[in-house]
């Protein structure tokens, strides 16, 4: 865990706008105990449901090992008579048939997009992945077709061709990152994230894309600018070396349902970074804002409104709508929008 406690003390050391906010502070010791003691080539079975908070969670169904026993039964039962290829859900649907709809779906979106073809790529198959199954010989999870459909959004606009450099903000999972380097091999990605988080997508990204292809957070804690940065790699930062992008000149910024698990100051705070020094800004978000209580989530929630006017003048909204899975709508509370600005 050398690696890992390198992080931690760097991040300790940082500036307390980079440190979590009370949204994720709930998480974050919990967090640190799992990563410490993961098999991670478990990561993507649900044997560790709190990594699903950040994306891992190519599940069936989510499986929480502290009920009690009776009910795990009863979800067991329940699971095995109908969570199958039975003709038993509404319209005579079966699992196999969710999925191959899901399937279709990706591949008409990524034709709409003019896009490498869904059936061009595949999952890695490493943290053993529980919604795993196969179109015409290759492997792919739920997960990883909703990561190409949100792509094809920026790609119908943004038009990428390979070359790109993209900044990925809460990188989580890492799937992402593996769906657009797999469909790019050229893309130069820097991914930021928490120090837990970031050293799992690391795990990940190694395993899924080869050891050669990313450049370790361990080795990117001494860098002190961005000007020699190599090329066609997938580079892993700490967010609080976020400061580094402030004259770094790049194409795209993403970011994916962790603003809003943010408080406003905080959101200000890392786009004051690129602002005016990318051409592209996409965001999936709640389109309400994530949940606030007196006690617990975000001390106040950011809603779409917000997002426009941190953004600011310079860039033009050049797509909002609501955000799809392969699957489905996202449909948590408030719904989700993605939206797309362009610098002017």
């Amino acid at each position: 865990m050398d690696h890992l406690d390198k992080l931690y003390q760097a991040y300790n050391a940082a500036p307390e706008i980079f440190h979590a906010g009370r949204y994720w502070k709930a998480y974050e010791a919990k967090i640190v105990d799992e990563v410490r003691n993961a098999d991670y080539s478990e990561l993507r079975s649900g044997k560790y449901p709190i990594f699903s908070t950040f994306g891992f969670n190519d599940l069936v169904y989510h499986y929480h090992p502290t009920m009690p026993a009776y009910v795990k039964l009863a979800r067991q039962v329940v699971r095995n008579l109908f969570i199958d290829n039975r003709a038993s859900l509404p319209y005579s649907l079966r699992l196999e048939d969710i999925r191959e709809m899901a399937y279709q779906y990706t591949k008409a979106q990524g034709e709409l997009a003019q896009a490498p073809g869904i059936e061009t790529v595949e999952t890695s198959l490493y943290g053993n992945p529980q919604d795993v199954f196969s179109f015409k010989g290759k492997s792919y999870t739920t997960k990883f077709l909703t990561m190409y459909v949100r792509h094809c959004f920026v790609q119908k606009y943004a038009h990428l061709t390979g070359n790109e450099t993209i900044v990925e903000l809460g990188s989580g999972a890492g799937q992402q990152v593996e769906v657009l380097k797999k469909l790019y091999p050229n893309l130069t990605i820097l991914c930021f994230d928490l120090p837990a988080q970031l050293f799992l997508c690391e795990k990940y990204l190694t395993n899924a894309l080869g050891n050669d292809q990313v450049t370790s957070s361990e080795f990117n804690l001494q860098v002190t600018d961005l000007a020699q940065l190599e090329k066609g790699k997938v580079h892993m930062l700490g967010n609080w070396q976020f400061p580094l992008l402030k004259q770094f000149t790049f194409d795209v910024f993403w970011n994916a349902a962790s603003f809003g698990e943010m408080e406003p100051g905080i959101v200000a705070n890392y786009l004051s970074y690129i602002k005016g020094n990318c051409r592209w800004i996409y965001l999936m978000q709640a389109r309400k804002g994530k949940e606030s209580t007196a006690e617990t989530g975000v001390v106040k929630p950011i809603v779409f409104d917000d997002y426009q006017t941190m953004i600011g003048p310079d860039y033009q909204l050049i797509k909002e709508d609501d955000a799809f899975d392969a699957n489905r709508r996202v449909s948590q509370t408030g719904g989700y929008f993605q939206a797309l600005w362009r610098l002017k």
